[in-house]
């Protein structure tokens, strides 16, 4: 056979190979695939790709390289070699040009020991994101032989699109939202959305609060953000703000619309804001300090015109005699009701 031939089929070979159970030669790549063990129940956006024959809603270890994307811009990737998890960042500085991945890319690990180079062949946009349907990693590691294995995957947000949910709120505009990514540092909200918080809702004060926040995925492009606005003695409040990744430096504070009779200001901070991501609704509720008597509003975040979002005041409730008798807030007498 030419040695050219075998060459060939040789690199065909090192292609299709299964992932190894265990390194048998020292010099080999010991890659693992991973499902939930690694990625730690992440069901937001992401950039996930996993081994071309396999499923990561079928087969329990399916992943090769996740990278979660909890505010429109990919954080450092995970992949794992042998028992170790290693992160990896995009080395490369560049853009398509054409509103899809580039067609290579180069990732490595902080000590510069593990190099991971990506090749995307076929990719296209769908509602969920971008769609690769058949790429290639290759590892290169120092003292090891380079692994190459073939991959598809994801660049988005499965199931959380920009949908109509007319059942949830009877409007055409209203909005599903993404699983819930908590987060437990004030250090992991964009910097924008938190300088939008100071410059619009200066009454809030999320510095002052243990920091646990929440992203929502809206779409693709698009997070919704929940930040802690103060703490008191037995409720908290929140301020809720939208990020963009074709907008990275800018962000925008969500107001609330008291009830027409009110005649009162929009307002950003909510008291115990509660969020049903399969409806798009926010809940709130405020107490007197006797806790049977107080407010409640139910809130649709929808479609607004400029690439954006808006809270619609769907009831608001209010029991106004302090009787002694405790009541759950969302069966307080009904005040008002969008029609």
């Amino acid at each position: 056979m030419p040695l050219k031939t075998l060459c060939g089929l040789l690199a065909v070979v090192a292609v299709l190979l299964p992932v190894h159970a265990a390194a048998d030669d020292a010099n080999e790549i010991d890659l693992k695939l991973f499902g939930e063990n690694v990625i730690r129940g992440w069901n937001g956006c992401r950039f996930g790709l996993w081994q071309k024959n396999r499923n990561p809603t079928e087969d329990r270890y399916a992943y090769v390289f996740f990278a979660p994307i909890p505010d429109g811009e990919a954080l450092p990737a995970w992949v794992k070699i042998g028992d170790d998890v290693i992160e990896v960042s995009q080395r490369d500085i560049g853009a398509a040009d054409t509103g899809m991945l580039e067609p290579f890319r180069l990732y490595r690990d902080l000590d510069n020991d593990l190099t991971v180079m990506m090749e995307i062949f076929e990719q296209a946009r769908t509602d969920q994101g971008i769609e690769i349907a058949d790429a290639r990693l290759t590892f290169v590691q120092d003292d090891r032989f380079p692994f190459a294995i073939s991959v598809k995957g994801l660049n988005g947000c499965p199931g959380a699109s920009v949908e109509a949910s007319g059942s949830a709120a009877g409007s055409d505009d209203a909005i599903r939202l993404g699983a819930p990514v908590g987060f437990d540092s004030l250090d992991r909200v964009p910097a924008p959305v938190l300088g939008a918080i100071a410059t619009d809702a200066a009454e809030c004060e999320p510095e002052t609060t243990a920091g646990y926040s929440t992203a929502y995925a809206i779409s693709d492009e698009m997070t919704l953000w929940q930040v802690p606005c103060n703490l008191y003695a037995t409720h908290g409040s929140s301020v809720f703000a939208v990020s963009w990744s074709f907008h990275p430096d800018h962000a925008t504070v969500l107001l609330f619309p008291a009830p027409p009779s009110m005649n009162l200001p929009d307002y950003a901070g909510l008291m115990n804001a509660t969020v049903d991501p399969a409806s798009g609704t926010v809940t709130s509720y405020s107490l007197d300090s006797s806790g049977d008597c107080g407010s409640f509003d139910k809130f649709q975040l929808s479609l607004a015109e400029g690439e954006t979002v808006e809270f619609r005041l769907l009831e608001f409730r209010e029991k106004t005699v302090c009787d002694g008798v405790e009541t759950d807030p969302a069966d307080f007498p009904l005040v008002y009701q969008s029609r």
